[in-house]
């Protein structure tokens, strides 16, 4: 889940606010049923409309290809908005757990705000890494990427990179850059090039995503991105300018199984050692003890913290007990010194949803493959 926190406009007289964003959800078994309900309930709240209103629609894999096609006319058309999004494994629901369903976040920006929808793919010059590298770390002397982009560091960004990447003229237009603070997108599994440019270009923006379901099953459609058209591959998203948007990843389905433990040995996105032993049995040893087996139907994941205390939360691609090693899904190296603490999805999906009565916007999705931002 990601929550977006802002302060909300108090008007004349301090009796009404204005909510510059609405938060709806439904998960009634018609797509059209619950695509109603979420639109009437975003015009119940909406005080006033305005000429760039946005609408970032997530809607489960559940409903049939045929009403998902047309989700972003009909919101487009009812909301008199720009939408985008991304077809998901569940939504969250406001009891958290993980349901079927339609959720969506409506932005209605002040006369000084502004919000622009964009879509990067490959058209714009990005590359197709990581279909040709799985199970491979990336290799500093032929790593394709790496051909493409020189790393420097800034004051302002982590990591500041000159890609081969084109961005539309949507983004290359605002005037200035610096005004952009949140960056809200939907992606299929490419997302680091376009991260890296986007971090490049606005540096002092917040940028916040979530992978998107495969849906070949479905539609025949590597991934299905929506927008003004439906998108296979690529980035949707939009850009929010001079707004005080804060956003908050909070991983609150995961349990700990195990201690935090001190990265000895690793290489690239292997943990090899840790402290008490290799990663690969402790990581057996803790599930033993927490679980009474080894054997897990859920997904594994694994929360790395740095030295200054800032923690991100991988997921575990991958073991050999013979070697004593486990994979993270992260580009990032590791280091010596880091600690790292196993998790797993918790059996009863709590989740710290926030009280209507809090000036913060909750807004919730669950997928196999979770949400990116920039390392």
């Amino acid at each position: 889940m990601f929550t977006i926190s802002r302060r909300i406009s108090v008007l004349a007289g301090h009796l009404s606010r204005r909510r510059l964003w609405i938060t709806a959800s439904s998960t009634d078994p018609s797509l059209s049923a619950a695509t109603t309900q979420c639109i009437n309930t975003i015009r119940t709240t909406l005080s006033r409309t305005s000429t760039s209103n946005t609408c970032f629609v997530l809607v489960s894999q559940t409903y049939s290809a045929a009403d998902i096609e047309n989700i972003s006319d009909t919101v487009t058309r009812q909301l008199d908005c720009r939408v985008c999004g991304t077809v998901v494994d569940h939504i969250i629901s406001s009891s958290g757990s993980n349901v079927a369903g339609v959720s969506m976040l409506f932005h209605s920006p002040e006369p000084n705000e502004s919000s622009v929808p964009f879509y990067v793919g490959d058209e714009h010059g990005r590359q197709r890494l990581r279909e040709v590298a799985v199970g491979r770390w990336h290799n500093h002397v032929t790593d394709r990427f790496k051909q493409h982009t020189q790393w420097t560091h800034g004051p302002i960004s982590a990591t500041r990179a000159s890609s081969h990447i084109q961005l539309p003229p949507e983004l290359t237009s605002i005037a200035d850059p610096s005004s952009v603070s949140l960056i809200l997108f939907a992606s299929d599994k490419e997302t680091r090039q376009v991260l890296d440019i986007l971090d490049s270009q606005f540096p002092r923006a917040a940028k916040l995503g979530i992978v998107g379901s495969q849906t070949p099953f479905l539609n025949g459609r590597d991934y299905t991105l929506l927008g003004p058209n439906i998108h296979t591959n690529g980035v949707v998203g939009v850009a929010f300018s001079t707004h005080t948007c804060v956003p908050r990843v909070a991983h609150t389905g995961l349990e700990a199984v195990s201690n935090v433990l001190r990265i000895e040995r690793c290489k690239g996105n292997v943990v090899l050692e840790l402290e008490q032993g290799d990663a690969a049995h402790l990581l057996i040893a803790a599930l033993r003890k927490q679980r009474g087996t080894e054997r897990v139907d859920s997904r594994l994941f694994a929360r790395v913290t740095s030295a200054q205390g800032e923690s991100r939360v991988f997921q575990v691609t991958g073991g050999n007990p013979a070697k004593g090693g486990i994979a993270l899904d992260t580009l990032r190296d590791l280091s010596p010194g880091q600690n790292i603490q196993f998790m797993m999805q918790s059996a009863s999906e709590h989740s710290a949803i926030t009280t209507s009565h809090n000036p913060r916007v909750c807004f919730g999705v669950s997928s196999d493959h979770g949400f990116t931002c920039p390392e």
